[in-house]
């Protein structure tokens, strides 16, 4: 039973075995794949419906078109909530997609929705799982793929930071400058944890960019300089 960001497929000999991977994002797409690459079964557990999205949020979230009215809005708790209604949990892009259905023609993945795990019982050599509506599954790993929360306090560097110099925190993730500054020190906030200020998007590589245009001119010009 291993959390998604403790498997490496590189060091995974799968031949023969029968890998059960929770969650409907990218993360448990690109593991699905790899898994099957390397030899083993997967099922492919979400308990919702498998969506398929180009993009983790609206493309409107990369210019004005939402961005205008975020950036407007001052309660940094309705921001937060703004994000969550945005990214609307994980998705799979359609090439993902693409690919976990052809190996669902081969035989080598089978797709679950609405699947919600009640029950995981380690039995000798593999796990038997039992969902809400009766289903079981019997499989020799578990990786779970449900996503992590962004929490500044569990990280000691941050944390010590937000000790030195306090700022509000919402749900995890902190308030920054407008240049993705932390307040009164001289360090640069990126992805998602500058989501309060860069918006749903802040995670992927259109956000890096975003908050690229923020940092650099609070770097480059003198009259931005905290002092």
């Amino acid at each position: 039973l291993s959390h998604s960001h403790d498997v490496d497929l590189r060091s995974c000999s799968l031949a023969g075995e029968r890998v059960l991977i929770v969650g409907g994002g990218l993360t448990s797409g690109h593991l699905a794949v790899g898994a099957v690459a390397r030899g083993a079964q997967v099922i492919l557990m979400a308990r919702r419906d498998f969506q398929e999205k180009l993009f983790d949020a609206d493309p409107g979230w990369l210019g004005p078109k939402y961005l205008k009215k975020f950036s407007a809005e001052t309660d940094w708790q309705k921001r937060w909530q703004m994000i969550q209604q945005a990214r609307n949990g994980g998705s799979l892009t359609p090439a993902i997609m693409m690919q976990l259905r052809r190996a669902c023609r081969k035989g080598k993945i089978s797709l679950h929705e609405q699947c919600q795990i009640v029950e995981a019982i380690w039995q000798d050599d593999y796990w038997q799982v039992r969902c809400h509506d009766g289903a079981e599954y019997q499989c020799t790993r578990i990786w779970l793929g449900t996503g992590t929360k962004l929490e500044v306090r569990a990280n000691p560097m941050l944390r010590e930071v937000l000790d030195s110099f306090p700022t509000a925190i919402v749900n995890g993730l902190p308030v920054l400058d407008a240049h993705l500054r932390w307040p009164r020190c001289e360090l640069f906030v990126m992805g998602g944890l500058a989501a309060l200020q860069v918006g749903p998007v802040a995670r992927n590589l259109s956000g890096a960019r975003m908050a690229s245009d923020r940092i650099v001119p609070a770097l480059t010009k003198p009259s931005l300089a905290l002092v």
